[in-house]
């Protein structure tokens, strides 16, 4: 029966599960329960739904109620969990997996893949804490049968765990030996290890490999969008946005799949659980033109969502930091808080060039040890331009690699943010990407604490720049050129 139901046969799991009872009143209810997961396994939500209902009110008082509610709570986890509702799919985990029954239903193996599912979710929405317990949690299940399942979904946990601390190699190599073993025994559906395949074109973003990335997520949305899986589809899709952000002349792109969750998510009631995902995506999008005030917006309105709230304060935050004594308070317990702490300080002038160039020192070897390269890619050209200063003096093959890309990203950056032979100031990019929101002139001169007289000033010399007549104009050419 485990067997069945990781290689995605709920047919076949019911029939065989049913061979094993006898005509009793409970027998026929557990054949019900076991008719519901048969088709979880099949993918079909919809009916396990309709089975639990009603499974669920014909044993109401029933001695068999716990069982009923144990099964019932194991499903509809990963009911929720695929049809976008997380913290529904949250709340059933945990309660299958406190039940009050130890034995005879929610054997190791479905523990073990009910708190794999919990740390897919805690991975989703940026739940360290979370993801930490689940780590823990996975490690003292026993395994009597040494299950190789259950061996699986300890792997997976940690490649997560490892991901989320910015260890990058190791959870790189963690997830793709996982995803073979999986792939190998045939583990489809729910049982599929699409969580390492996250962890996995993570992994290729961070190492800078965007081709590779942008391939193997489109791929995964596709398959997630045939097994019916609707929220890894999305989740693939706002992953979309997020890499093709990083590929020059990727807007018209961006757009349009912006416009796709606004469409499909907004507008169908069934999907209402997952419409944060559109301010996801737009956040995602508008965080590389640094759109602060329409960032901040998309923060304020999802208080709810912990993702949503910690990724649009950290640019918030990383847009003010500029105090030493503050950076320095930052913790350093992970690679990833390593690295953003000593770039941040790598960026003050108060300690002088050489503690700044001792701080990117730092930054630049925690790097290397992990692969990771698109956090450093991400910085400010005169970031950019310290990397390649400096690795003319060591020698090292990732550096020299880094070194390539920052050029590169430089000239991109340059290379876009040339018109008519004239170079928009730093100070008219900014009033630039404020001429797509529905602020009036006036109101954007305030938010940028700037005179009406030195706008107009500012908006002459964009108009002549960009060699348009009005604001739609320079709107449209900012965005064509990836300047917002």
């Amino acid at each position: 029966m485990a067997e069945l139901s990781l290689t995605g046969q709920g047919k076949e799991f019911i029939e065989y599960a049913k061979s094993s009872l006898d005509e009793s009143e409970n027998s026929l209810f557990m054949a019900r329960g076991f008719e519901a997961i048969g088709n979880l396994i099949d993918l079909d939500f919809r009916k396990c739904t309709t089975l639990l209902d009603e499974l669920e009110k014909s044993t109401k008082g029933n001695p068999i109620e716990v069982w009923v509610d144990q099964i019932s709570n194991l499903c509809r986890a990963y009911v929720n969990f695929h049809s976008g509702n997380h913290q529904l799919a949250l709340k059933h985990a945990e309660i299958s997996i406190n039940s009050p029954i130890k034995s005879g239903t929610l054997d190791p193996m479905d523990r073990g893949r009910l708190i794999r599912l919990v740390a897919c979710i805690a991975l989703v929405t940026s739940d360290t804490n979370k993801l930490n317990e689940c780590a823990e949690d996975i490690l003292h299940i026993d395994n009597p049968d040494n299950l190789s399942v259950l061996d699986q979904a300890k792997s997976a946990i940690k490649s997560m765990q490892l991901l989320s601390q910015g260890e990058y190699k190791k959870a790189y190599e963690l997830a793709k030996s996982t995803i073979a073993l999986e792939e190998a025994s045939g583990r489809v559906g729910i049982a599929s290890p699409f969580d390492c395949r996250f962890v996995l074109i993570r992994c290729l973003y961070e190492f800078s490999m965007i081709d590779e990335a942008l391939d193997e997520m489109v791929k995964l949305g596709k398959e997630a969008q045939e097994n019916r899986m609707i929220f890894i589809n999305y989740l693939c899709l706002v992953g979309e946005i997020r890499i093709l952000s990083r590929i020059p002349n990727s807007q018209d792109k961006i757009s349009t799949k912006v416009a796709r969750l606004r469409n499909e998510l907004l507008l169908d009631p069934d999907l209402k659980a997952m419409t944060w995902l559109v301010d996801l995506g737009e956040l995602l999008a508008k965080n590389q033109s640094k759109d602060l005030g329409r960032i901040d917006t998309i923060v304020k309105r999802n208080p709810e969502i912990q993702y949503l709230q910690q990724l649009g304060k950290s640019v918030l935050r990383n847009s003010k930091l500029s105090d030493v004594s503050e950076i320095k308070k930052l913790s350093e317990n992970t690679p990833h808080e390593v690295i953003r702490k000593n770039l941040a300080l790598a960026k003050i002038k108060d300690e002088g060039a050489k503690k700044q160039r001792e701080y990117l020192k730092i930054a630049l070897a925690k790097g290397e040890e992990v692969g990771a390269q698109e956090i450093f890619l991400r910085q400010e050209n005169s970031t950019l331009e310290a990397i390649i200063d400096l690795s003319s003096t060591k020698k090292s093959i990732w550096l020299e690699s880094l070194s390539r890309l920052a050029i590169d990203r430089i000239q991109e950056r340059n290379r876009l943010m040339k018109f008519t032979g004239e170079q928009l100031t730093g100070r008219e990019i900014e009033v630039l990407r404020y001429l797509v929101s529905e602020n009036s002139i006036s109101e954007i001169g305030q938010i940028l604490h700037i005179s009406k007289n030195t706008m107009k000033t500012h908006l002459r010399n964009i108009y002549k720049k960009l060699g348009v007549s009005g604001r739609g104009e320079a709107a449209k050419k900012a965005k064509e050129n990836l300047i917002i």
